[in-house]
């Protein structure tokens, strides 16, 4: 007997066929993105090489420092010394910031420049604090009106002095300019310029005598003291202060004798 049969075809879920076909397709990898990511790789590597190279403070090492400065009141001994400590790297690895710092720290130092110079040279250039007066006997006064605070015995001779209120330095560097110019037109020299707590002008000169000129119209009656400060000279052989805060006039002391004009602000 002849037995006849046929195989039952399964049924093909084409959703889930097309599931797997998209599957297979998500991890097939692209050969031109392996190239791209490979040299990617190595260039990182290459780089990341050569960077630790540069840093290396074996690599090209400094041969010569060059110093520029006036050298008034900065020696190249100091100067040397400050340098020298902070030049431990490379051409690419110094630190110059850190060179800028140290340089800086010095107390006659006002600016400083720093500059690489290839291949192997540190070319340092200093500007020197330049003193205009002297801020009581702690520290300078240079012509920005700013204080720096070098050594004492560095002062130099013959500076004028100041004196106020810690929180009046600029302003009195300003006035310094006005007073001086004004006394040099009667050829008279400034010692010291003293401003009170209560903003009271009061100024000494070369010869000791003093000049009390208040808080107002400061300019207007030193103007007026330069006038007239020769007529006292010629009259008494020291003058020991000139008070200018009246309206009209002015109060002197000659030795014990006081003589007075005008009224009093």
């Amino acid at each position: 007997m002849k037995i006849l049969w046929r195989q039952e075809k399964k049924k093909v879920n084409r959703r889930v066929q097309k599931k797997k076909a998209e599957q297979v397709r998500r991890w097939d990898v692209n050969p031109r993105l392996m190239t791209l990511a490979g040299t990617g790789l190595i260039l990182l590597a290459v780089a990341y090489g050569v960077w630790l190279k540069l840093v290396d403070p074996q690599t090209l090492p400094f041969q010569q420092v060059k110093l520029e400065a006036p050298f008034n009141k900065v020696s190249k001994a100091e100067l040397h010394e400050a340098v020298k400590l902070q030049v431990n790297g490379g051409f690419f690895s110094l630190d110059v910031d850190a060179v800028t710092a140290a340089v800086s720290e010095l107390p006659w130092v006002s600016r400083v420049e720093v500059r690489r110079v290839w291949p192997d040279t540190l070319h340092v250039t200093v500007n020197e604090q330049m003193a205009m007066a002297r801020w009581r006997d702690q520290a300078l006064v240079n012509v920005n009106g700013e204080l720096f605070y070098p050594a004492a015995e560095t002062f130099p001779e013959g500076l004028i002095e100041l004196r106020g209120p810690e929180n009046t330095v600029a302003m009195m560097a300003r006035q310094f300019h006005i007073f001086n110019a004004a006394l040099q037109q009667g050829e008279l020299g400034l010692k010291r310029i003293t401003l009170t707590q209560r903003r009271a002008w009061e100024l000494e000169l070369s010869d000791t005598t003093k000049v009390l000129l208040g808080s107002s119209e400061v300019e207007k009656r030193l103007q007026r003291f330069v006038l007239f400060y020769p007529q006292l000279q010629a009259r008494a052989a020291a003058v020991k202060r000139v008070d200018m805060r009246y309206t009209n006039g002015f109060a002197v002391l000659m030795g014990m004798k006081s003589e007075s004009s005008g009224d009093r602000v």
